[in-house]
This record gives C-alpha cells, sequence and structure tokens, in this order.
C-alpha cells in the first residue's frame, strides 16, 4: 500500500520539515492515549506508527502489553528495528495478524490514519484497509482517533466566513480555495481552520485531504457485530484556543471524534 510513506511525497510533494511534522504529531499524548483508562487490551496494534512515539510512550505506561508498531515506511521501520526494545515494529501486515492473533484483547489503533488512508490511497486500497485491515477478527477492539465532521452540524453563521476571510493569510487562503473550493460551506471553512497552521509543509498539507469521511459515512461501515463502547464527537481544545486567539470567535463545531469498537464475535 502506497499511504502512509512518512518521507513520501504527495503530488510529487515531499516534507520540507520533516522534525516540525514529527514533533506536531506528538503533541497532545493524553488525549491521543484516552482509550488505556477505558478498556484493558493485552495488545496493541498502532497502524501508521511513524517514529514509534505513541507505542514508547504506552510501554512506559503499560509495560506488560504485547505492542506491535505497523507502517509501510520500511525506511523507518528499518530505524526502529535497530532501537533497543520490546516493541514489535513492522511492515508486514500478515506478521501483525499472526502476532495479533495469539491475544485474546488485541486492539487495532488508528490515529489520525483514516484521513491519510483516504489521501493516499486508491479507491482499492481504501476498500482493503477498511475490509482486511481493520474490520477483521484478529481484533476484539479498535480504537478511532481522528479528524471527523458530521452533516448534523453544516449550517453556521456567514458572519465566520467573513472574519476568516479578514485574517487569513490571503495568499494561504486563495491558494486552498483554488484546490478544495470556497470556505463559505461547513465542510471547506472546517478544513481550513484545521489545516492554515501548518505551514511549515504547506504544500504537503496543501494536497491532504482531512475531512475525507463523515461519521454518518464512517457509521456505515461498522459491521453488525462491532459495537460501541465509546463514542465522541468534539471540538479538540487546542484548536479552539487557537482559533479564538486568531479569529476572535469561539468555534464550536465538533471537529474530531474518538471511538472505541469491541467485536461481539
Amino acid at each position: 500500500m502506497k499511504y502512509l510513506k512518512l518521507f513520501e511525497s504527495i503530488d510529487a510533494e515531499p516534507i520540507p520539515d520533516i522534525d516540525v511534522y514529527l514533533s506536531r504529531m506528538e503533541r497532545g499524548l493524553e488525549s491521543k492515549l484516552f482509550f488505556l483508562t477505558k478498556i484493558n487490551p493485552d495488545c496493541i496494534v498502532d497502524f501508521g506508527c511513524a517514529n514509534g512515539y505513541i507505542l514508547k510512550k504506552i510501554h512506559e505506561l503499560k509495560p506488560d502489553i504485547k505492542l506491535i508498531g505497523y507502517d509501510t515506511d520500511d525506511r523507518m521501520i528499518n530505524i526502529l528495528k535497530k532501537e533497543k526494545t520490546d516493541i514489535l515494529f513492522t511492515d508486514d501486515w500478515n506478521l501483525v495478524k499472526e502476532e495479533a492473533s495469539k491475544y485474546k484483547r488485541s486492539a487495532l489503533y488508528l490515529s489520525s490514519v483514516i484521513h491519510e488512508v483516504y489521501s493516499y490511497g486508491s479507491s482499492k486500497e481504501i476498500r482493503d484497509f477498511w475490509n482486511e485491515q481493520v474490520f477483521i477478527d484478529c481484533f476484539k477492539y479498535i480504537i478511532i482517533r481522528d479528524m471527523v465532521p458530521s452533516l448534523q452540524h453544516m449550517k453556521f453563521s456567514p458572519i465566520f466566513t467573513k472574519i476568516v476571510r479578514e485574517k487569513s493569510n490571503p495568499e494561504q487562503l486563495q491558494e486552498f480555495e483554488n484546490y478544495w473550493g470556497p470556505i463559505d460551506n461547513y465542510r471547506t471553512l472546517l478544513h481550513w481552520l484545521l489545516k492554515y497552521p501548518y505551514v511549515e509543509n504547506w504544500r504537503r498539507e496543501l494536497h491532504e485531504n482531512y475531512l475525507p469521511i463523515t461519521i454518518e459515512e464512517l457509521d456505515k461501515k461498522i459491521p453488525p457485530n462491532w459495537k460501541p463502547l465509546y463514542h465522541k464527537h468534539y471540538t479538540f481544545t487546542y484548536m479552539k484556543s487557537r482559533i479564538k486567539n486568531d479569529f476572535g470567535f469561539d468555534l464550536e463545531l465538533p471537529t474530531h471524534i474518538k471511538i472505541i469498537l469491541e467485536n461481539n464475535i
């Protein structure tokens, strides 16, 4: 699969500043580890593990849990394999399934992964992601944390668009609208508000689709044997604070989801 290639390009645009990219990924660890207080997995698979920072933190907190980091970037995986750690890092999905199947309460962790799959993957790769990697029987739990809008929150005051236009970088906003369309609808405005700060890697960020799927579309993909244990649609606190500071208004539109699903088979 070609998505999640950490050092690869989107539309021939590489990551100019990989240190900034990785440091941004490492923000908000407490939020990213929300599931540790809600379920008790004996194995966790981090899909798209990048530099392994989430698994390393889990290992500090829960050293008895079997940890597996999966990423399709074999260069990153080879670097991680050289570290002295009990964590298994691999780019072999068959090995992931084999190892996860040895445990009764294996959990698949998808943190900021779904939107990358849709940004980088073909239609077939996206279907395979859901059918052959996510909703499979070797997992007892699926944990999802990502940016997802809702059809229920499509109405908003036009004054928001006016304020954002007045206070945004005009050249950057024009480039965004040329690619994604005007910010005069909820989904595109929210997309811009999520994306505009990441100027260091702007060329790459511009082409990545942050909001490819709504929460309603996601719910339809969940097979009937997977039942929700936890479901939260919320406004990311850091983003809310940033928008208040940059644009002067309170963003109340939900921006992120946290979901835990349990396999009842």
